[in-house]
């Protein structure tokens, strides 16, 4: 649960931090080198903030001999060749005078008409939008926190909450003696959930950090993994550090394989464009409308070890693979594959896709919705019999694989999808060609109401049978948004901004790059086209391109996903972006004269997303932040140097995933909450933010065999006005003691017995559970 981070003590200074801070920062560092200690002058790791974002085109342009040197001059770019990364980042002219602007505009026309039909944009370009991606995911990154001159203890605390946690089991697996001996201890785990012995691989998706941590082996093994370290003064009466960075250091190691995802996301992205569109400045347009909005569309720089830095371009390219399966028409930019092949792929992505996230599922059971109700309602339009049943087919065996490769983990055999595609599978096979005498819409209704029968049914026998709730918090949270339904694990979730209700916030973001508005025209273009030829032909079925109504369909499902939880907008606006793409396709554009015409009106509305895009780019990369949290990491120090490696620990989730990550202390409780006997254990710890007695807390602490409990003061303290604070989740949860005291006020500031305050600073305060209390009654009752 990756958004459970209460009120973190966090000294940031992200939007006052200025160039020559960071120099004088950086000039503190001395640099040696592992293996050799002669000190070498410092760099500045800043160095490179000044430069801005280019338009893409532009680089697609200087890429495939275009003669641009007048529009370097003319819009002040200043471009290095030293590489790939440098050579691709210059501005094209955000905030030159209008007639700067028309000479834009004029520009974006010849781009577009020059790439449209341009082979070698499609074969070499994606790699020049990775390799941007991954500089401006990076870069960001390091800027927010300047990791580069952090110490090993302050990364691993900048990994909070769940973040903590996966990067722990990385660490595990190349900790261990033998990668052999680090995967058995990740698959009998007795830290995690101390006292239970739990396989972590599949009850986490962790496969990221097995293959992560198998790949730094082998690094090792062949001597590639090199780093550089330094020592680092932070002043302010700390002590110095040592910092490493290169690819021998295991964070930067770990990182270089997120950002290699999110490379390999825009890759997809662009692909995707054009495939949909059938033209090179449909997958253009995508990747433009993707970093316009970045912040809107990922959060990878912010939370690299997240499973969907992983798995989302995973789930692309499933979702590619099914609308490649779905083309009935050729194109001359791809060709559909025989139906082995599409058997493979599909089953294959959606493998991978479902062991890298838990949430993945949702992506995978809206596809089977979409695609079972073009099924069902095939025979009055068209028909697509042996496209659904490969896909579907292909998704099954994914399933299959995905629950085999977990460990027959019980969340994916329990959940709606299994359900549904069980139900979808038995209704298909066996009621569908009884009904097959019905007409047509009497037929569809029929089938959609077995079909949501046999999983509802199929999902709560099935549920009861294995006595699984690992996903019950998940249909409260959706009873909570549609009714006024409140407990103590939905209030938790529903509590932080990333669970509400998308806002009006993003909707307007996404308007004033021009987003949605060209959704939409893009909507009504393809709707025309339909409708058009519909009524000129008197048959829709040879216009209605599958592929296409199943990324609207898939459109529409993350939209009302995003509606309803703000997190899932990671889904939707990627979604917009592609779909976006069908503005250059002149197969919905025919009614203008000229392809000159087309063009020029893409190269007007890119030029109308640009004013704002560049300027959200520009935001983004301004951001600088420097990373310290002394107060934790005295708690740490503390922990590590004064407790027994046995000392078994409780608290507040975030704060679990560190001291498991940083000390190697067993824990109770932990961030990942997708699981009924993890909430049910920590709804037990939780009692010390209640109004229970703090013998009643006690009692419950010492049930779990805590020995350690940790506090921090803003979960003491912290007021809300919303009703979410601690105390106040625990007056909806237990009204019986709702007039009575809160017990962490008590316990933070005197610690009363039977609790022994062992560790206090400003910010935490760490009370230890004799075990040699007992609490003896008395022989009689006494009237007081």
């Amino acid at each position: 649960m990756a958004t459970k981070q209460g009120s973190i003590v966090e000294k940031r200074k992200n939007l006052s931090a200025t160039s020559t801070q960071r120099k004088e920062k950086s000039q503190k560092a001395s640099k040696t080198y592992s293996k050799v200690n002669d000190v070498i002058s410092n760099t500045t790791i800043s160095e490179k903030k000044n430069t801005v974002f280019c338009s893409l085109s532009v680089v697609s342009l200087g890429r495939t001999n275009f003669a641009m040197s007048n529009m370097w001059s003319e819009m002040y770019c200043r471009c290095s060749t030293r590489d790939l990364s440098y050579g691709v980042l210059c501005t094209w002219g955000l905030f030159m005078p209008a007639r700067g602007l028309l000479k834009v505009v004029k520009v974006w026309e010849q781009c577009l008409t020059s790439i449209a039909s341009s082979c070698i944009f499609t074969k070499t370009q994606p790699f020049g939008f990775a390799c941007l991606h991954v500089y401006h995911v990076s870069t960001m990154f390091e800027n927010d926190r300047h990791f580069s001159h952090l110490s090993t203890l302050e990364r691993e605390m900048t990994f909070r909450t769940e973040m903590g946690l996966y990067y722990s089991y990385y660490k595990t697996l190349i900790d261990a003696p033998t990668f052999s001996d680090g995967f058995h201890q990740i698959t009998h785990d007795n830290l995690t959930e101390y006292p239970s012995v739990i396989n972590t691989l599949q009850r986490f998706n962790l496969y990221p950090e097995v293959v992560t941590g198998f790949l730094y082996r082998v690094m090792n093994w062949l001597g590639w993994a090199t780093k550089e370290c330094w020592q680092v003064e932070r002043g302010q009466g700390l002590p110095p550090v040592t910092s490493c960075e290169g690819l021998g250091e295991p964070a930067y190691f770990y990182l270089e394989m997120v950002w290699l995802c999110a490379g390999f996301t825009v890759i997809l992205i662009f692909l995707y464009g054009v495939f949909l569109s059938g033209s090179v400045a449909g997958g253009l347009l995508a990747v433009v409308c993707f970093f316009y909005n970045h912040s809107e569309c990922t959060r990878v720089q912010w939370t690299p070890p997240l499973r969907e830095s992983f798995a989302y371009p995973f789930c692309l390219l499933q979702m590619m693979c099914v609308s490649v399966c779905l083309r009935q028409r050729e194109s001359s930019l791809s060709v559909k594959p025989s139906p082995v092949i599409q058997l493979l792929t599909v089953s294959g992505s959606t493998w991978l896709c479902l062991i890298l996230w838990q949430f993945s599922q949702f992506v995978i059971a809206t596809q089977t919705i979409a695609l079972t109700a073009m099924f069902i309602f095939g025979g009055c339009i068209f028909l697509l019999w042996g496209s659904y049943w490969i896909t579907f087919c292909s998704s099954q065996l994914g399933v299959l694989q995905a629950a085999i490769s977990l460990f027959g983990n019980e969340l994916l055999i329990t959940s709606i999808l299994t359900c549904l595609i069980a139900s979808v599978l038995f209704v298909m096979l066996t009621l569908e060609p009884a009904l097959s005498q019905f007409s047509c819409l009497p037929r569809a209704l029929m089938l959609v109401s077995l079909t949501l029968l046999g999983t509802v049914t199929l999902k709560t026998r099935l549920s009861h049978a294995l006595g699984n709730k690992d996903d019950g918090h998940i249909i409260n949270i959706l009873k909570s948004k549609l009714t006024g339904y409140r407990d103590f694990h939905t209030l938790l979730y529903t509590c932080y901004p990333e669970f509400d209700f998308l806002p009006t916030e993003t909707v307007w973001k996404l308007t004033e790059t021009l987003l949605l508005p060209a959704v939409v025209l893009a909507l009504v273009a393809v709707a025309r086209y339909w409708l058009a030829n519909f009524l000129s032909e008197s048959y829709l079925a040879s216009y209605i391109e599958p592929e296409i109504l199943y990324n609207v369909l898939q459109l529409g499902a993350f939209t009302v996903m995003a509606g309803l939880v703000m997190r899932l907008k990671l889904f939707f606006t990627p979604q917009l972006c592609i779909v976006v793409s069908l503005l250059a396709s002149r197969r919905y554009f025919r009614f203008l004269q000229t392809d000159k015409v087309h063009w020029a009106i893409l190269a007007v509305l890119i030029s109308g997303m640009s004013v704002r895009g560049i300027r959200n780019i520009s935001e983004q990369r301004n951001i600088l932040g420097e990373y310290s949290n002394v107060p934790f990491e005295e708690l740490l120090i503390w922990v590590k140097s004064e407790t027994s490696p046995n000392a078994v620990f409780a608290g507040p989730m975030p704060i679990m995933a560190n001291l498991l990550l940083s000390t190697r202390r067993p824990v109770v409780n932990h961030p990942h909450y997708e699981n009924a006997g993890l909430r049910e254990r920590t709804k037990k710890v939780y009692s010390v933010f209640s109004r229970k007695s703090p013998q009643e807390v006690f009692r419950i602490l010492s049930h779990l065999q805590v020995e350690y409990v940790v506090l921090e003061e803003s979960w003491c303290f912290r007021e809300s006005r919303n009703g979410c604070s601690m105390v106040e989740l625990w007056d909806v949860e237990d009204p019986a003691n709702a007039n009575n005291p809160a017990v962490c006020p008590q316990l933070f500031v005197r610690s009363p017995a039977p609790f022994h305050r062992v560790f206090a600073n400003e910010a935490y305060v760490v009370l230890r559970l004799h075990s040699q209390y007992v609490e003896l009654k008395p022989l009689k009752a006494y009237k007081l």
